[in-house]
């Protein structure tokens, strides 16, 4: 099998992009399982966050997944893929590329920590969804141990930076005296509540938190000590407000320039400075708001550019953290090495060995009849000896060649190779099938409702 990644950030693709093949919270899960249900696929988890949208597959070769990732990202994205602006990873570099975004080498804002929380909760939704197969489950538990390590003994994350400590900034710079000004963040997820807690840090006292469910936003101001308000109120709130962050997950954008430019004028605020921004992916807040009189616009792509106070710091850690990945990518092979390679190794010398005291039998038998006596214990010796040797000379060049490739990326391939030709499997590892048609997945039930009696001969590699 092949681990692949394929996907598209904010250093390959604008946020128009990106905002087309985002996948909504709810809407995780059922993409995993989709891409599962492809043929020859192991393994599959999607990590959709502001951004970035990236998909990993355990696939029998790397040009299955990749046709696969290339088909269901064109599909997501509604016309013909322009792959300048995607990036595909396999076998152990798409290891290390996971291994960098945990760690938050790969952020828009080095060091930002809601990385390692979203790759946790996309590792529980394939994990509920029942597409993590075992190298991929050990592949996310390896990177969630390292991203928390990365934070706890180095100064990557110093400051607690996020997009939400950037777009704080921007409202600081043009509101020196912020605690007097009013507020209103719109949703109530995770970054919404690094806003709400700046927001307080800053001593202000009038925010006020909207959410499509009152009971949510009531949950989420009492436990900040904020207001909230009706979703329904949104536009007068917003034309109230002197700063304005949205973090929905709503498909289209929840502000329209036009309404909020009727409620600024009934409020008597047109033309009033006002700072909007919008941290959401597809964007909250339509980009006309940015030409309406006062008002400044700022998003993820105008956000790049903000300076960074504690950029030279978490810099500093940099090399600490690269070497971390390091061992971790290393620590990763070893255990695939354990999994795969070596069991295959001794799967050869066994089924040789087996072979070996087949034939032995066979020619003690022969050379006693033709000799019209047994053998001695010394001549079976030698001959026995003699099986041994051959099968170490044909075994051992394989073998060797297979321990150096444990350490390449190709690594899948030469084990599930040596498996096929020497015919460890009755089908390669990855590739037989159950009666349905689906491929097999060892201890679970089949979902097309193949007698059970047929899917244990099916994974043993039985005929029927």
């Amino acid at each position: 099998m092949s681990m692949v990644t394929m996907g598209m950030s904010y250093k390959t693709a604008p946020i128009e992009c990106r905002e087309r093949v985002a996948v909504p919270a709810e809407e995780i899960i059922q993409a995993d399982i989709d891409l599962n249900s492809c043929e020859d696929i192991d393994g599959a988890l999607v990590l959709s966050t502001c951004n970035r949208v990236e998909v990993y597959v355990d696939a029998k070769t790397d040009r299955i997944g990749l046709n696969v990732l290339e088909e269901w990202f064109a599909k997501r994205n509604g016309e013909p893929l322009d792959r300048s602006l995607y990036y595909t990873e396999r076998g152990m570099d798409a290891t290390e590329h996971l291994f960098r975004v945990v760690c938050s080498l790969d952020s828009q804002v080095l060091g930002e920590a809601q990385i390692l929380g979203q790759t946790k909760r996309a590792f529980e939704a394939a994990s509920e969804a029942g597409t993590c197969n075992d190298v991929m489950t050990e592949l996310f538990k390896s990177a969630l141990r390292l991203g928390k390590r990365a934070r706890t003994e180095t100064g990557i994350g110093t400051d607690s930076v996020s997009l939400s400590t950037t777009a704080f900034k921007v409202a600081s710079m043009v509101f020196p005296n912020i605690a007097k000004c009013r507020a209103l963040i719109v949703g109530a997820g995770e970054m919404a509540a690094l806003a709400a807690t700046y927001f307080v840090d800053a001593k202000m006292t009038d925010v006020t938190v909207v959410s499509r469910s009152l009971e949510h936003a009531q949950a989420f101001a009492a436990e900040h000590g904020i207001k909230a308000g009706a979703f329904a109120d949104l536009y007068q709130l917003a034309a109230e407000s002197d700063i304005v962050f949205s973090m929905t997950a709503a498909p289209e954008p929840v502000i329209r320039a036009a309404r909020l430019e009727q409620a600024r004028e009934a409020a008597g605020t047109a033309g009033k400075r006002m700072i909007m921004v919008d941290e959401a992916v597809p964007r909250d807040i339509e980009d006309a708001c940015n030409d309406l009189e006062g008002v400044s616009l700022y998003n993820l792509e105008s956000l790049k550019g903000i300076v960074d106070d504690g950029l030279a710091e978490r810099l500093a850690s940099v090399a600490d953290v690269e070497r971390m990945v390091a061992e971790a990518e290393e620590e990763f092979l070893q255990w695939m090495q354990t999994r795969n390679v070596l069991p295959t190794i001794k799967d050869m010398y066994d089924k040789g060995n087996a072979f070996l005291d087949q034939e032995f039998s066979r020619a003690v038998k022969a050379l006693a009849k033709e000799r019209g006596q047994q053998l001695s214990d010394e001549e079976e010796a030698i001959l026995h000896a003699y099986g041994e040797a051959i099968v170490k000379k044909l075994l051992h060049g394989p073998t060797v060649r297979l321990r150096k490739e444990a350490n390449s990326a190709d690594s899948y391939y030469y084990t599930g190779a040596a498996r096929y030709l020497f015919g460890l499997d009755t089908f390669p590892a990855g590739t037989h099938h159950r009666p349905c048609g689906h491929p097999c997945k060892d201890g679970l039930p089949c979902p097309h409702g193949v007698p059970a009696d047929h899917q244990t001969q099916c994974r043993t590699g039985e005929k029927e």
